[in-house]
């Protein structure tokens, strides 16, 4: 109701305010009026038909004795005709019995029946007949002696009601007309009266819509409006005339601010594009200081891996000790600069958030102790006692990343021994349980140089050290606690630094591991001694059926050899698609798996391969150290991905990884003889030969233009010069690939002889 009420006129309302209560007036009075009226007609016809039976009995009293039936019915006639509204006159005598009546309808009367009573369209009166009174007036001497009346009969008159129904029914008809007619009139000067109000508002209204639709010089008419109605009229004229000229104010102001944003835009917009380009060129700029990182660690990594090779091979042979002091030296330096190759290329994947954190089950008691071991050696060496106190309370089993966890810890360690001249370094570990989790406190403590609170404020930005002299008496590049730290926050948590100079450092480590599940099965992460079988120098511990993929077929035929020897049964695969055909016809028990191959690449084939076995082992071989690719390769399957050069100890190792193992039928690494480079496994005249014949393959096809051999070649040569560590052929074959993608024929020329000069002369090696 409220919502029909707001939608109603003022017209409307008017109407109803004034029909309602003649409505409702009109009915009170009415029916006051109408139950008066009927109640009158019918009090009259009671009257009436009383005074009428009463004179019948006074008529009929001697008719009813004499039983002078002539007489009565004398009475009855002129009664009905007198009188239109009865219908029958009824005598009885004083035993009630009928003497005369005119009508034939029935009648239910009685001696009891009261005197007056009402039926359906009829009303009955009775009135008893007395001899008395004929007597009395016949001698009216006898009336002082006379007795009391006697009762000699009855008389009934039935009237009827139909008169008085149409009687009552041409009252109602009448009163409900003028209420009608009243009724009319009130609407017709409600009306009128509210027209003459609906029409000076619905003329604002318009107005309104038109000022709200913009017409802004619309103004209401005043002339003919006076009252509440004018004032109003008169206050909308003045709000219009103050809206427009506030409108056309506004529009100025707009304008303005128009004029000035579009001047801000165009600036922002020559902005944008300055970002834009600026944006672009410090990507194209990272991915250049990546792309520097990758092809220097690789660069760097191949010679040093050489020296670290030969300086072994030195300390194998008869020495003097000035030459084997000489060794020992070129051991650390190279150990030293592997370190910062490696600390700089984790500080890369850092900045641009490229580690991924593991969650794998592993034993942090077996994990620490195994670290206290690798840096056992160093702190023997300078003469320092490595302790350790690890909690008893230690859980069997976590869930973290153990290999970052090792590469904090191992900063850590080798910070406090390397700035530690004499005393001791000692490792907490402290644990406390808490439902399923478990807060781990490390604690690194020395009794070294110390750091001054000063300096402690800078020991956590990269590339700075606590003072200049550090770096020449201790080496390193400044970015150790660097990494760590942002390791620790990487893995939800905090590393604390506390020093005071020339008594020693403490540095604290916490995080919060989930604990691994009571049945969970914890691998080692770092076997103190790769297992080998017994059989030969380097044995696998278990008979292995190994698919080889791998494109360059020298590649192939030098590590089928290796792998022979050491007692796989090797079948060898030229693509990624035939790697998948002898995959699905073959029993495999381990794949090697190049990356780079034709038709189908190595990341491609060991996803097919996953999502049919879920439990082969797949190693990768890849020159490559971007993370990028790793990624790839790890979401493709791969369980373990191995940089070029190919380090036969490694490969073994983690071919040994993944051997069911005898362990009464193994024996250790360091029971067997030194297991020799890869390099010596290659007869270097068939090397040359392919070399010669990639550079031949090369020079073809860079004469008849096509880049798509070039690449093909390029490749074959990339792979063999990464294999078997030939920095100079891998610097001219990879300018050689470059210029082939970029379409540069004079750079393929050029680099084409280059390459050819450096294999004639043997200048590769």
């Amino acid at each position: 109701m409220p919502g029909t009420r707001s939608r109603l006129s003022i017209r409307h309302r008017v109407l109803l305010l004034s029909i309602i209560p003649m409505l409702v007036l009109a009915t009170i009075l009415g029916s006051y009026f109408i139950y008066s009226r009927l109640s009158d007609n019918t009090d009259k016809l009671i009257e009436r038909g009383k005074i009428m039976v009463d004179l019948l009995a006074s008529a009929a009293e001697f008719g009813v004795i004499s039983g002078n039936q002539y007489q009565l019915r004398v009475l009855s006639q002129k009664t009905r005709y007198s009188h239109a509204e009865v219908l029958d006159v009824l005598f009885y005598d004083d035993t009630f019995n009928l003497l005369h009546r005119s009508g034939q309808f029935a009648v239910e009367l009685s001696a009891e029946s009261p005197a007056l009573q009402s039926t359906s369209g009829q009303w009955i009166f009775l009135s008893p007949i007395f001899s008395s009174a004929l007597l009395a007036d016949n001698n009216p001497e006898l009336s002082i002696h006379a007795p009391e009346p006697e009762q000699i009969g009855w008389v009934a008159v039935v009237l009827s009601a139909h008169n008085n129904i149409a009687t009552r029914q041409e009252m109602l008809r009448n009163s409900l007309l003028l209420i009608s007619l009243g009724l009319m009139l009130t609407a017709i000067l409600a009306s009128r009266f509210g027209r003459r109000i609906t029409q000076p508002i619905r003329g604002l209204s318009q107005v309104v819509e038109r000022l709200e639709a913009g017409h802004l010089d619309t103004r209401a008419a005043t002339t003919h409006t006076a009252g509440e109605l004018g004032l109003l009229a008169r206050g909308i004229n003045r709000m219009a005339a103050r809206i427009q000229a506030s409108s056309q104010e506004q529009e100025q102001q707009i304008n303005r601010a128009t004029r000035q944003l579009t001047s801000t835009l165009r600036h922002l917009e020559r902005q944008n594009e300055e970002l834009t380009v600026a944006r672009r060129q410090a990507d194209k700029a990272n991915r250049s200081k990546d792309e520097f990182l990758a092809r220097m660690s690789h660069e760097l990594r191949t010679p040093l891996t050489s020296v670290l090779g030969f300086s072994r091979l030195l300390e194998q042979t008869e020495q003097s000790a000035e030459q084997r002091h000489y060794c020992s030296i070129i051991n650390q330096t190279s150990s030293l600069l592997l370190t910062i190759i490696d600390d700089i290329l984790d500080f890369s994947r850092l900045q641009s958030d490229a580690i991924q954190l593991e969650q794998i089950p592993f034993d942090p008691t077996l994990y620490f102790n195994n670290l206290l071991q690798m840096q056992a050696p160093m702190a023997l060496e300078k003469g320092l006692q490595l302790r350790s106190e690890l909690d008893p309370e230690l859980p069997p089993a976590l869930l973290g990343d153990p290999t970052r966890i090792g590469q904090i810890l191992t900063n850590l360690l080798s910070n406090a021994i390397k700035f530690t001249d004499h005393g001791e370094v000692c490792f907490r570990v402290r644990s406390q349980r808490q439902d399923s989790i478990c807060h781990i406190e490390l604690s690194v403590q020395d009794t070294g140089i110390g750091i001054s609170e000063q300096q402690q404020q800078h020991l956590f930005k990269a590339f700075i050290q606590a003072d200049n002299t550090i770096s020449r008496r201790f080496g390193g590049s400044g970015l150790g606690l660097v990494i760590a730290h942002r390791l620790t926050l990487l893995m939800g948590g905090d590393i604390r630094l506390s020093s005071e100079k020339g008594k020693g450092t403490c540095v604290n480590v916490s995080l919060t591991l989930p604990l691994a599940d009571a049945d969970t099965v914890v691998s080692p992460l770092y076997p103190a001694e790769p297992i080998l079988h017994a059989a030969s120098s380097y044995q696998l511990p278990c008979k292995l059926r190994v698919l080889l993929a791998e494109d360059n077929e020298f590649n192939r035929i030098l590590l089928n050899k290796a792998l022979g020897q050491a007692g796989a049964e090797v079948i060898e695969a030229r693509t990624g698609v035939e790697a998948l055909q002898i995959f699905h016809k073959q029993p495999i028990d381990m794949v090697l798996m190049d990356v780079h191959m034709p038709q189908m690449d190595g990341i491609r084939a060991s996803h097919e391969i996953r999502r049919h076995s879920a439990s082969l082992p797949i190693i990768a071989l890849t020159a490559n150290v971007m993370t990028h690719e790793h990624e790839a390769l790890l979401e493709a399957g791969v369980n373990e991905i191995l940089l070029k050069p190919v380090d036969l100890s490694t490969l073994f190792r983690l071919m040994s990884l993944h051997c069911p193992v005898d362990e009464d039928a193994v024996v250790t690494l360091s029971d067997c003889a030194p297991m020799p480079a890869l390099l010596d496994q290659v007869d270097t005249g068939e090397l040359h030969t392919e070399l010669q014949h990639q550079a031949q393959s090369v020079c073809a096809a860079v004469r008849s233009g096509q880049f798509d051999q070039i690449r093909t070649h390029s490749h074959q040569l990339l792979g063999l010069a990464g294999l078997y560590q030939l920095p100079e052929l891998e610097t001219v074959v990879a300018e050689l690939h470059q210029a082939a993608v970029a379409h540069d024929l004079e750079t393929c020329w050029r680099n084409s002889h280059r390459l050819t000069r450096l294999i004639e002369h043997h200048q590769y090696v």
